[in-house]
């Protein structure tokens, strides 16, 4: 699996990756994304993320597996509309079977692809921060811990696209954000990848700077940064 840390997927894992791949056509990419893809996995943090591009059902994953189906022809109309994902892929994506179609698609994809956008990666921050604020109304920790986590996930990408630096896996996004000069913002994400739980009042106060950070790019790029 050349980058990837092949010896810590379990046997459970590594048995249902190859019944997907038998499920399918042989030419369906099977690419895995995300640390993995990177070697950069934080333990119990880290799912393996499974692209498949088309259209064909896939077998129930365990709970580790995240499967994420998309047909060729959305798979570009996200790229051409400036979604960071199908861009990382198809610069990171770790081929597991369909590997002559995905360097075809790389190839021709990638070569004219658009810079990611500001505003995409802003208005999932926004839905996230949302989503924290109403969990931590319901008295749910762990789920706003975990919101949060995407949403600053989410910040950080967008300054770094900003800034014309393109984010890697999300382990690897705190030592980008400091040779950025962004040092405050890869403090706390450190802090959210550390195995440690976070009370309540420092996700509160944890979501204010991602909303003042968000505000600020925003207002700094013309683009919108959600509600609040």
């Amino acid at each position: 699996m050349a980058r990837v840390a092949a010896a810590q997927i379990d046997r459970t894992e590594r048995k249902y990756l190859g019944s997907l791949i038998r499920s399918l056509p042989s030419d369906t990419p099977v690419v895995l994304v995300g640390s993995w893809a990177r070697g950069t996995v934080i333990p119990d943090l880290s799912d393996i993320d499974v692209l498949v591009i088309g259209e064909h059902p896939t077998p129930t994953p365990p709970a580790e597996i995240q499967i994420i189906l998309i047909p060729e022809g959305r798979f570009r109309e996200r790229l051409r509309g400036g979604d960071d994902f199908p861009q990382w892929a198809l610069r990171f994506g770790v081929p597991l079977s369909g590997r002559k179609r995905w360097r075809e698609l790389s190839e021709s994809l990638l070569q004219d692809a658009p810079w990611p956008s500001v505003e995409r990666k802003l208005e999932q921050a926004d839905r996230k921060l949302s989503a924290v604020r109403d969990l931590l109304e319901m008295g749910d920790i762990p789920a706003a811990e975990e919101e949060l986590r995407f949403a600053l996930s989410h910040i950080a990408r967008a300054l770094l696209l900003s800034r014309q630096v393109f984010p890697l896996s999300r382990p690897e996004l705190a030592e980008q954000l400091a040779q950025a000069d962004l040092s405050s913002v890869a403090r706390y994400l450190r802090r959210l990848n550390a195995p440690k739980p976070l009370t309540r009042t420092e996700i509160a106060l944890l979501a204010g700077a991602a909303r003042r950070w968000a505000n600020r790019l925003s207002a700094a790029t013309g683009e919108p940064a959600g509600k609040g």
